[in-house]
């Protein structure tokens, strides 16, 4: 339950797909433009500056962009005016006046979200990522189902694009165990700086754990650590192309059942965790199951002065499919493979669990997922008190990780 959750390694050519998407979100024919010019007829200077404007928009687009300017002045209410224009000014590769056109769209139907796309995509092109960012981050929620996917793929793009100085995460993911029947509650919150450009991280932290099925008392029954720790920490990312981080935090611990010894406890963790995960990620117009695929894979090793320094591997891999994309969000379907190996041969920590999982993310990439698990596990060293060496075990899981 130590997780340590970290966003991907950027991928810089997926920044360059968002310049194409740009393009390709802005070619729509230029015809929508003609819409409502009925209104007026040969000779009215509104009808007659449309009619110059088709003629020379392809010819002489620099001349046809003047008009448009023109048009702006004449009706500045009329949205295929901005619309126009921005389609221009990024054939005429004048991002800054394109974005401003855009803008003056929005301002008109203020719930487009296409619009809103488009911006992003602009201000990505001019590499003010931290504004496009905050646009594709309010974008994921989007009723169009198609929208909020491109714009969590480009949160996920830009997230290592852009560092903030200060970062603050909240990680929490209750869960219950059927083996054990019992529910279990780990939360960690950080705040802290990120230096060289998020290479190097220093934080405060708070972490608790908590269950319900722990006992303590002259016989302590512990199924997970019931605690709450505080301290500070610090993390650093040796290799910039491999998203592994050695850390080292050091604080105290306050176990909240009775374990016969004392409840104030040192706590000095330092180890290496890694995350990265693998995507297919294709057009929704072009999904289907079987080529929208997702690998993850998690590991963590650590020293744990409260387990007398006792060094844990934990390693996790999940591999599956996108089964459904869609306004209600994503349904993932995988199998799973997780390992645990410690260095005083626990027979608790040393284990081997297989099986499979269906994730549910609602309301279009919220940072919520609900997770359901049937796991078989193994353990290396022998049974535990009741002599069994081997278990089954439904795991319903439900995980928020927000960064602020």
């Amino acid at each position: 339950m130590k997780n340590l959750k970290k966003k991907r390694i950027h991928h810089s050519f997926l920044i360059l797909a968002l310049a194409f998407s740009a393009q390709q979100a802005m070619s729509a024919e230029p015809d929508f433009v003609k819409e409502g010019d009925a209104a007026y007829k040969p000779g009215n200077p509104i009808y007659d500056r449309w009619d110059q404007f088709y003629k020379i928009e392809q010819s002489q687009p620099e001349n046809a962009e003047k008009i448009l300017i023109e048009l702006g002045q004449l009706t500045p209410q009329d949205i295929k005016v901005w619309k126009s224009l921005t389609y221009l000014q990024i054939r005429l590769n004048k991002q800054n006046e394109a974005i401003q056109s855009v803008r003056k769209a929005e301002q008109l139907a203020p719930q487009d979200d296409q619009l809103k796309l488009q911006e992003a995509y602009l201000l990505n092109q001019q590499k003010r990522n931290q504004e496009a960012l905050e646009i594709f981050k309010n974008l994921s929620s989007s009723s169009d189902a198609e929208i909020a996917a491109k714009s969590q793929q480009a949160v996920q793009n830009l997230s290592g694009a852009v560092v903030k100085p200060i970062f603050k995460d909240i990680y929490f993911a209750p869960s219950y165990e059927s083996r054990y029947d019992d529910f279990i509650f780990p939360l960690k919150m950080r705040y802290g700086r990120n230096l060289d450009n998020g290479r190097a991280q220093v934080y405060g932290f708070l972490n608790l754990n908590r269950d319900t099925k722990s006992k303590g008392g002259v016989r302590p029954e512990i199924i997970d650590e019931n605690a709450v720790t505080v301290g500070v920490g610090a993390n650093y990312q040796p290799w910039e192309t491999l998203p592994i981080r050695a850390y080292l935090e050091v604080g105290g611990s306050y176990d909240l059942i009775d374990r016969n010894r004392d409840k104030f406890r040192e706590s000095v963790v330092g180890g290496l965790a890694g995350y990265q995960e693998w995507y297919a990620n294709p057009p929704m117009e072009q999904s289907n199951v079987w080529n929208d695929y997702f690998t993850d894979l998690y590991g963590n090793v650590a020293s744990y002065s409260r387990e007398d320094y006792n060094v844990i591997a934990d390693l996790r891999l999940r591999s599956g499919f996108n089964v459904y994309r869609g306004e209600t969000g994503t349904v993932q379907a995988y199998g799973k493979l997780h390992a645990l190996a410690d260095s005083k041969n626990e027979n608790y920590n040393n284990l081997f669990e297989y099986g499979a999982g269906i994730a549910w993310q609602p309301f279009n990439y919220a940072p919520v997922k609900l997770r359901v698990e049937r796991l078989y596990g193994h353990y290396f060293n022998g049974g535990l008190d009741d002599g069994k060496d081997s278990y089954n075990n439904t795991r319903t899981e439900l995980v928020f990780y927000k960064d602020f």
